[in-house]
């Protein structure tokens, strides 16, 4: 038997300065794909809030970077520094909800956080006492420096 409709959901992380036609075009500009009836979009998600509000948004959320001499970024670095913790800037490797900050809300945003990125978001996740007690001071330390 072969089946009429054939549903497929693809979950990816973007690349700074994608859009969605980006992603739909590299989906639907696929020779192989060319005598097939296919209809390819960017999905919304339905999201009740605490005070019964529904919101339905595109759940298409724009890889994001600021440069490291931007304004915001040294100044956060600044408090890093003033708490005493270890200077260092990269990427993440797993999704935050920055992706909206950033990302679609063009909010100037960071991450920083405790522990090790392997250890977050895993079975038996774990965090050192040490290290949460530094996030707390570098979170108190940045947004000092931020809002001076």
């Amino acid at each position: 038997m072969i089946p009429s409709v054939c549903r497929a959901a693809y979950d990816r992380r973007l690349l700074t300065g994608e859009t969605a036609e980006d992603v739909l075009g590299a989906i639907t500009s696929q020779p192989a794909l060319a005598d097939i009836q296919l209809n390819a979009v960017i999905g919304e998600g339905r999201y009740e809030a605490y005070t019964g509000k529904e919101v339905t948004m595109t759940k298409f959320f724009p890889a994001w970077e600021l440069p490291e001499n931007d304004v915001f970024v040294q100044a956060a670095l600044q408090g890093v520094a003033k708490a005493g913790l270890e200077l260092r800037t990269r990427a993440y490797r797993f999704c935050t909800n920055a992706a909206y900050s950033a990302g679609v809300a063009g909010v100037p945003t960071i991450g920083f956080g405790p522990g090790e990125e392997s250890d977050a978001h895993i079975v038996d996740e774990r965090l050192r006492i040490e290290d949460l007690l530094a996030a707390a001071r570098g979170y108190r330390a940045i947004a000092e420096a931020v809002l001076a």
